[in-house]
């Protein structure tokens, strides 16, 4: 197969050959538009661009610099900065294993500063619950060749890895647990509407049988329509508080997304998810960064749930 080449990617974005060199070279002094520097890199990648030998060892010479950028809840609730702390504690050990340093930030807001990554040159980034949205914001700050890891969202383009917990078999797993099919859902909300609407439709429920948590309120007057029926708790932090509604762990079973098991009370039905899972995805940003022919097509990668 012939290899893609600048003036490819000139003639598919319809642009000059020297727009899409600076672009690929990250020349500052050039005058760029956002829009057009994403849509050269985006057709860069779908066609598969590799640099020249000599740009290559250009790129060897890393900054050995993660960046993990953790984007708050849109709505906040009194648990939201909790529930990635395990995340976040995995992916800076395992980072620091291969030798990389991480560097910090949590975004907030509609207009928030990306100040730290336009100041240092990252080899990569992991990009927990960010919305489509702000997604395509800051994805315009990387440069060529930088892979960019997803977390907790399901964004609408075919060029990033996304990772998110197993919910298909979660759900399965869950109404073992119980005995039949959850009859109800108890979830979270995710800055990430695409999702929210992905684990709505895997539960196989009906929209009036689940409920984002929006509430103490909201959730009592959903809760007493179930009072006798088996249902299903995303989140544990969530979890806890459907108990104290409810006043017993009998007829749910928890989907513990935050890693923290630990916090339930004893005997109540859980699943939880494998954070030993991050450690091949951390090896693929690594392969990316040390290797820019190396790839990797699978696009969704699941965090196993287990018992």
């Amino acid at each position: 197969m012939k290899k893609a080449t600048i003036k490819d990617i000139a003639k598919a974005a319809d642009v000059s050959i020297a727009t899409v060199s600076y672009i690929l070279n990250d020349v500052k002094t050039q005058s760029i538009s956002d829009e057009t520097r994403v849509k050269v890199l985006k057709i860069a990648q779908q066609l598969h661009y590799v640099t020249n030998r000599s740009a290559r060892s250009l790129k060897l010479q890393k900054t050995g610099l993660i960046g993990i950028l953790l984007f708050r809840d849109i709505a906040p609730q009194p648990w939201s900065d909790l529930k990635y702390v395990k995340t976040l504690y995995t992916l800076e050990r395992l980072c620091g294993e291969l030798g990389y340093h991480v560097i910090f930030m949590q975004v907030d807001g509609d207009a928030p500063s990306y100040d730290m990554i336009r100041e240092r040159n990252l080899d990569g980034v992991f990009l927990i619950n960010v919305d489509q949205e702000r997604f395509s914001s800051v994805t315009r700050f990387f440069g060529f060749g930088i892979p960019v890891f997803v977390i907790d969202s399901h964004i609408e383009d075919s060029l990033f890895h996304k990772i998110m917990p197993d919910f298909e078999s979660s759900f399965r797993a869950a109404g073992a647990l119980l005995g039949t099919a959850p009859e109800f859902l108890v979830m979270d909300a995710y800055n990430n509407a695409k999702l929210g609407d992905t684990v709505k439709q895997l539960s196989g429920l009906d929209e009036e049988r689940i409920y984002v948590y929006e509430s103490k309120e909201g959730l009592e007057d959903f809760l007493r329509k179930y009072t006798d029926c088996k249902g299903l708790v995303m989140n544990e932090f969530l979890a806890n508080e459907v108990m104290r509604n409810r006043g017993t762990l009998e007829r749910i079973a928890v989907l513990c997304t935050s890693h923290c098991p630990d916090i339930l009370p004893i005997g109540v039905a859980k699943l939880s998810y494998e954070l030993n899972d991050y450690k091949p995805v951390v090896g693929m940003m690594n392969g990316n960064i040390q290797d820019a022919d190396y790839s990797n097509r699978e696009k969704f990668i699941y965090l196993s749930v287990t018992s």
